[in-house]
């Protein structure tokens, strides 16, 4: 980060411009729901762009509907994942020189104060890089998903809490090892500039903990905005272990690791991995009753020791032996626990 960063001005003008970013992938529905509650935001500069990111549905045909003046469609060919895709906006900001972009996820819902505010805090000081609101659940009765968080990549951890208390409290031991998810993601374009785009090899999850990691190495800011809130589709892995993807199985198990990797080097990444592997092997025990799920944690443990980036494939397995001693442990791990 450069020395003058101090000594730089926040950005210029009471209301700098945001770029909102949303993915969408065969799932036009969401999308234009999420876009429909975006365009009643009370902030009065942002434009939307919505990447379709290689669909294979009828979305480019629904989301050209919704183009306009201030919704811009941009069209890939292809599934970039969710890095790739949120790097096509992340470029498209820079290209029209916004101050921000704020990555939102398409099952989210908005409030109309949600983005004043996240702006209003991020004006506050140039040093902060990356900013959050509140996540909460998209129910009835909405429940707190994400209040704050550490990262900390010299005491080796990361964590997240749902009680706004416990935030605010790491937040002032810790101020500058914030952590921010990738649901509603503020990000100011100064810092994209400094350590670049979103880490692709990652293709989905931990690439937004990567980026908070990035952002601190840089010697920036990540805050959570607690008087603002985002409404998301809850997927809890922990409660429903059925209900996640094997793809979300996958990328997860191989992704920590290779997160821990990345940050800590191979030697002292073995500490933060092996306490990754046992968690996942608990979580395979929880989806016993599906097999596609079971081997794709499998695969993704398998991966993540490898290095291995790229998309996932159904086809993905452990190699016969290493799956075959991994699961005999799993066995008596089970019993101890």
């Amino acid at each position: 980060m450069p020395d003058s960063l101090s000594q730089q001005n926040v950005d210029t003008g009471e209301y700098p411009l945001v770029l909102i970013v949303i993915l969408n992938w065969n799932s036009s529905e969401e999308t234009v729901t999420a876009v429909e509650s975006v365009l009643k935001m009370g902030y009065p500069n942002f434009r939307v762009l919505v990447v379709d990111n290689g669909s294979t549905d009828n979305s480019v045909v629904e989301l050209r509907k919704i183009a306009g003046s201030r919704v811009e469609l941009l069209e890939s060919a292809v599934n970039n994942g969710y890095t790739g895709g949120c790097n096509l906006g992340l470029a498209r900001a820079l290209e029209l020189d916004a101050a921000y972009v704020w990555l939102l996820n398409n099952d989210a819902v908005v409030a109309p104060e949600t983005l004043s505010s996240l702006v209003a805090l991020a004006q506050t000081d140039p040093r902060i890089g990356l900013a959050t609101p509140v996540i909460a659940s998209l129910d009835e009765v909405p429940h707190i998903t994400f209040a704050g968080g550490v990262c900390d990549m010299n005491a080796a951890l990361y964590e997240e809490t749902n009680d706004i208390a416990i935030a605010q409290q790491w937040a002032t031991e810790r101020p500058k090892a914030g952590l921010v998810i990738g649901t509603a993601m503020l990000i100011r374009t100064r810092l994209i500039r400094e350590i670049g785009m979103l880490d692709e090899s990652f293709f989905m999850y931990y690439e937004d903990i990567d980026y908070s990691a990035r952002s601190l190495k840089a010697g920036y800011r990540n805050v959570v905005d607690w008087s603002s809130v985002v409404y998301h589709l809850e997927k809890n892995r922990n409660t429903n272990p059925l209900g996640m993807k094997p793809h979300y199985w996958y990328y997860i198990a191989r992704n920590e690791s290779r997160f821990w990797r990345k940050h800590l080097g191979l030697i002292k990444s073995l500490k933060n991995s092996w306490w990754s592997f046992n968690g996942f092997l608990r979580h395979r025990n929880r989806c016993k009753a599906s097999p596609v799920a079971s081997e794709a944690i499998l695969a993704g443990l398998w991966h993540g020791w490898l290095n291995k980036s790229g998309p996932y494939q159904p086809n993905y397995r452990m190699p016969g032996i290493a799956a075959e001693i991994v699961k005999l442990y799993g066995r008596r791990h089970a019993l101890q626990n």
